[in-house]
């Protein structure tokens, strides 16, 4: 019996997709740049011109490109016309200078995401809710030296925390969230290794959301959230403004 799985198959328009949308994430197609013909495409991957549609309307529906039927299809300002969806795959696809910029901003905004979550879940979380986040401090932390298990725990305590802020847009904001984080993965468990052992400050957080104090929820979250920009990219003015 062999050892290894089979790879499974793949549509080429999956292919397709991901190489043009790296283009133009990259700025190798810049805003108002006429992507080639279906044709060029289509000799230039060696796949057929189904493919290449296929893949030409999830680029639009991505809102990377407007696509002209009997014309140039133009590639679109994706900062003014994409989503969420494309915050994972942009932090991979610049150059090392780009990649810190929007890795700062991935960290900026989960920090935001976080204070409101831990607002809003003392506010809304249920007696199960509380419940569920006071077993999570009860079971204790990770060893330190297992790094990649801490930073699971801390996934799921914040997983739980989102959940008890009963708003769905922050559930699939910190979805996209860590996605942005995959594949700097060595990365993320240094730089957010301040925050995942510290279980007493967990702890602290957690009991503010069950006494239903929202302003010192939001206190706790945001001294917590904060050492990871700290750590990452040093004591700015905007994170001491936050001290």
């Amino acid at each position: 019996m062999s050892a290894f799985a089979a790879v499974p198959k793949r549509p080429v328009s999956d292919v397709v997709f991901e190489e043009l949308r790296a283009a133009i994430l990259s700025g190798r197609y810049a805003a108002g740049d006429a992507l080639p013909a279906e044709r060029e495409l289509s000799a230039s991957f060696a796949v057929n011109r189904h493919a290449v549609r296929e893949a030409l309307k999830r680029m639009q529906q991505a809102g990377l490109v407007e696509v002209n039927h009997g014309g140039a299809t133009r590639v679109l300002d994706w900062r003014r016309t994409g989503g969420m969806d494309l915050l994972p795959h942009l932090v991979f696809t610049l150059d090392d200078e780009g990649a810190a910029e929007r890795l700062r901003s991935i960290l900026e905004m989960r920090r935001s995401i976080g204070v409101d979550v831990s607002r809003l879940a003392a506010t809304r979380a249920t007696s199960a809710a509380v419940r569920q986040l006071r077993a999570f401090a009860a079971d204790g932390a990770t060893p330190a030296d297992d790094p990649a298990a801490l930073g699971d725990r801390y996934e799921e305590l914040w997983r739980a925390l989102v959940s008890a802020s009963d708003n769905i847009a922050y559930t699939l904001a910190y979805n996209s969230l860590l996605s942005g984080t995959e594949e700097v993965a060595e990365l993320a468990s240094s730089v957010f290794h301040a925050e995942a052992s510290d279980v007493a400050a967990h702890a602290a957080l957690i009991e503010a959301i069950a006494a239903g104090e929202p302003a010192l929820a939001a206190e706790r979250a945001d001294d917590l959230l904060r050492r990871t920009l700290v750590t990452a990219f040093g004591a700015t003015d905007e994170v001491r403004s936050h001290a």
